[in-house]
């Protein structure tokens, strides 16, 4: 029997040391991913030390670090990296093509970005003496033209990121859609579109003609109003092409997917996002991990696999990173030269606004699951805090959380996990379980 175990984790945003404190219970998290045949984090910085910073409003500012904080987060445990998130480009293709080079002269695994589009797609397998695992690493948030293309007959490719596109539609009443057509009309839009009209023969934002594309949105009529979103079809189909790839090559296959975009509400993932992961699973994924909120979301057991819409962060330093681009200092309001300390002080207001209030933003878990021979037989889950209400300097490393911070925890990740039908309970040590079939049984 092949058993192998793979501990996962969100949004790593390290650009400090000592990502393990003195801290005991930071000392048993560096042991539990230790342990672990594979242990996952998504690497949300540029480490690079080259590149030209790029205007990211995707990202809300630049994200960059000195290189040896990848020897900061390989020393906390850390063994396979998802490198293909809105971050990755901070530096622009310089600084993705350092990040490449500086990963594969440490020898660490990682997948996500790439000098063109097939580099960026590809699973990287990291190989133990237990077996295998392959790692797919994509993002749905991102800035136009970060994504990964492919070479032509007459140009290279473009180095960037694995994209997992998509699209958003609201659905109007016909009443709602007349409305809206006759804004257009009388504003002046459809005026001037008339050199599009004329290039190509009909007016492309009234193609098809139940639809309309207007003030950059996607509008369909329908008998009740709504909202939802769709997987672009030619990324879905290529990376379940890479997936079921990696399932003939590797014991486990994992999916990193970097998504900021919401559902409903903040706590849910996009329509876009669960139709992906479940695809991804049909395709032979065994596990769908998923960050980019930087606080969790639900999860739930398709086909008795796991998909995690959200881990959250594990590491999280943004406020500690001495790497500021201009357009950046130039956005907050100050009196006289700003120091990056000073920056994100003023940015914050003072620890009153973005994360530095929100306790949720703080609070993550581990996952660590057990498979047998391929197949899923426990899924233990460990509550981490990242010091909620702690110096600057001293918040945003993990640490195993306590008792009562854990139940916080947990309790809430249960109440997620709830509609998707996932049941969550608390052993005695403090960890989660989730319930597994297993054949006619459930196990924990």
């Amino acid at each position: 029997m092949t058993r192998l175990t793979v501990a996962l984790s969100g949004d790593c945003m390290a650009t400090r040391g000592a990502l393990i404190t003195s801290d005991p219970a930071a000392e048993e998290l560096r042991e539990l991913l230790h342990a672990a045949d594979f242990a996952f984090t998504n690497l949300e910085v540029v480490p690079a030390g080259r590149g030209y910073p790029v205007h990211n409003a995707a990202g809300g500012g630049g994200l960059i670090a000195d290189p040896p904080v990848i020897d900061e987060i390989t020393a906390a445990g850390f063994t396979v990296l998802g490198c293909a998130n809105n971050h990755a480009l901070d530096l622009g293709v310089e600084g993705l093509l350092g990040t490449v080079e500086l990963l594969r002269e440490k020898r660490i695994p990682f997948a996500g970005i790439g000098a063109d589009l097939t580099a960026a797609r590809r699973p990287v397998y990291v190989d133990r003496p237990g077996g295998s695992l392959a790692l797919i690493s994509c993002s749905s948030t991102f800035l136009p033209g970060q994504e990964a293309a492919a070479p032509s007959p007459d140009l290279p490719g473009r180095p960037g990121l694995n994209p997992l596109r998509h699209s958003a539609m609201l659905d109007v009443t016909a009443a709602q859609m007349a409305v809206l057509k006759e804004i257009d009309a009388e504003t002046g839009l459809r005026a001037r579109r008339a050199e599009a009209r004329t290039l190509l023969g009909f007016d492309p934002a009234l193609f098809p003609p139940d639809r309309l594309g207007l003030f950059g949105t996607r509008f369909r009529v329908a008998d009740e109003p709504g909202f939802t979103t769709d997987c672009d079809r030619t990324d879905l189909d290529e990376i379940s092409r890479w997936v079921g790839e990696a399932r003939l090559r590797a014991d486990l296959v994992v999916v990193s997917v970097h998504s900021h975009e919401p559902g409903p509400t903040p706590e849910t993932p996009g329509e876009f996002l669960r139709t992906f992961a479940h695809r991804m699973i049909d395709e032979g994924a065994d596990v769908v991990v998923g960050h980019g909120p930087h606080f969790l979301r639900g999860m739930e057991l398709h086909r008795n696999k796991p998909i995690f819409y959200s881990l959250g962060n594990i590491v999280s330093q943004i406020d500690l990173a001495d790497r500021i681009p201009a357009e950046d200092y130039a956005k907050v309001a100050a009196d006289g030269p700003l120091t990056p300390g000073r920056y994100f002080d003023e940015l914050s207001g003072h620890g009153r606004r973005l994360f530095a209030p929100h306790r949720r933003y703080w609070q993550s878990l581990v996952p660590v699951l057990t498979f047998d021979d391929g197949a899923l037989v426990e899924a233990r889950l460990h509550p981490v805090d990242l010091g909620f209400g702690e110096p600057v300097h001293r918040r945003g490393r993990p640490r195993l959380a306590g008792p009562a911070d854990a139940k916080e925890i947990l309790t809430d990740f249960a109440r997620l996990a709830e509609p998707y039908g996932t049941t969550v309970t608390v052993d005695s040590t403090g960890a989660g379980e989730l319930a597994i079939e297993s054949g006619n049984s459930t196990v924990g």
